[in-house]
C-alpha cells in the first residue's frame, strides 16, 4: 500500500495561449523542432484542473509562459483555473513579457503572486518559487540599469558563442543569488528539504538553458538539501541528475495535440511525479550521481 506523501502538488509548464493559428518550426540554434497549437491550450487546462480536483493537493504551480503575447488572455484562462480546489502559484516566464513595456508589477498584479521570487512553507518542506528573467533583456525597461547589465551579459556571451545565448534566455540576478543562497542555508538550519521552480532549464546542457546556469548550480551545489529542480520553457521535455540532484523540464502543454501535466508527491526519501500525457512518470531520489 502507497504511503501517505508530505505533499503534493500539481505541475503545468508552458500552457501558453493565444488565439492565434498553429505554428512549427526549429528552437534556433539547434535541430529540435516545435509545433505550437495556441488554441488547443484551454481545453488541456480545463482537463489537467478537473484531474488536480480528484487529488487533495497543496498547491498547483505553473512553470512560465502562462499566455503566449498579450496578459489579456489570462481572462479565459483564469474562468478555468478558479474552479481549481489548489492554489495556483506561478513563476515567471519570458512570454509574459514578450509585449514591450510590460513591467514586472503587471504580471504580479494579474497572477496575484507575492512577489517575482519567493518562498512558500509547506509540512516541513520548503519551496522556492524563482525568477529566471531577472537577468537578461524582457523583464527591465530598455535602459534601465538591469536591462544594461543583462544587456551587456548577453552581448558577451553572443560574441564567445555561448549555446544559451538568445535574448528569450534570463537567469537570476546578484540579489536574487544571494536570497536563494540563504533560503537554501535557511532550510537546512530547519531540516528541510527544498524543491525548486523556475522558467529556464539549468541542466542538462541547452540553447534552452538560463544564461547564468553555472551561477544558480555553484548556489545548488553549495547545499544538500535540494529535493529537485523543475522548471519548463523547453516545450519537449529534458531530465538529468547533477551531483545527485534531478533537473526536471516539463513539457510544455502548448505544444501537439496531446496534453501534458503532472502531480508530484514529497516525501521525505523521494519525489514521485505521476505523469499524464506527454510527462513521463519519475521516481526521483537523490544521488551520488556527479554527472556535470
Amino acid at each position: 500500500m502507497r504511503s501517505s506523501p508530505d505533499v503534493s502538488f500539481g505541475i503545468i509548464a508552458d500552457c501558453q495561449y493565444a488565439d492565434a493559428d498553429d505554428f512549427e518550426g526549429i528552437i534556433r540554434g539547434s535541430s529540435q523542432r516545435f509545433f505550437n497549437c495556441y488554441r488547443l491550450s484551454p481545453g488541456k487546462l480545463e482537463e489537467a484542473i478537473d484531474t488536480f480536483n480528484e487529488h487533495e493537493l497543496d498547491f498547483t504551480v505553473h512553470l512560465g509562459d502562462f499566455i503566449d503575447r498579450d496578459l489579456k488572455d489570462t481572462k479565459r484562462l483564469h474562468r478555468i483555473t478558479k474552479r481549481g480546489r489548489a492554489t495556483l502559484l506561478h513563476v515567471f516566464g519570458n512570454h509574459e513579457f514578450w509585449v514591450p513595456g510590460t513591467t514586472p508589477e503587471d504580471v504580479i498584479k494579474k497572477y496575484k503572486m507575492p512577489s517575482n521570487y519567493y518562498a512558500k512553507r509547506e509540512k516541513g518542506s520548503r519551496f522556492l518559487f524563482l525568477d529566471t528573467c531577472d537577468l537578461g533583456v524582457l523583464e527591465h525597461a530598455e535602459g534601465s540599469p538591469e536591462w544594461k547589465i543583462g544587456r551587456a551579459l548577453l552581448d558577451k556571451m553572443q560574441w564567445e558563442g555561448a549555446l544559451q545565448a538568445y535574448h528569450w534566455n534570463g537567469g537570476l540576478g546578484e540579489r536574487q543569488l544571494e536570497w536563494l543562497d540563504g533560503e537554501l542555508a535557511n532550510a537546512e538550519k530547519h531540516d528541510e528539504q527544498a524543491v525548486l521552480f523556475a522558467h529556464h532549464p539549468v541542466f542538462p546542457p541547452s540553447v534552452l538553458n538560463a544564461l547564468n546556469r553555472e551561477e544558480i548550480l555553484d548556489v545548488i551545489d553549495a547545499h544538500d538539501n535540494v529535493t529537485a529542480f523543475i522548471n519548463g520553457h523547453d516545450h519537449g521535455g529534458a531530465f538529468g541528475v547533477r551531483k545527485g540532484v534531478p533537473y526536471v523540464t516539463m513539457p510544455g502543454m502548448l505544444s501537439g495535440a496531446t496534453n501534458a501535466y503532472g502531480i508530484a508527491h514529497l516525501y521525505k526519501d523521494r519525489l514521485e511525479i505521476d505523469g499524464y500525457g506527454r510527462v513521463p512518470s519519475r521516481v526521483l531520489i537523490q544521488s551520488q550521481d556527479n554527472a556535470a
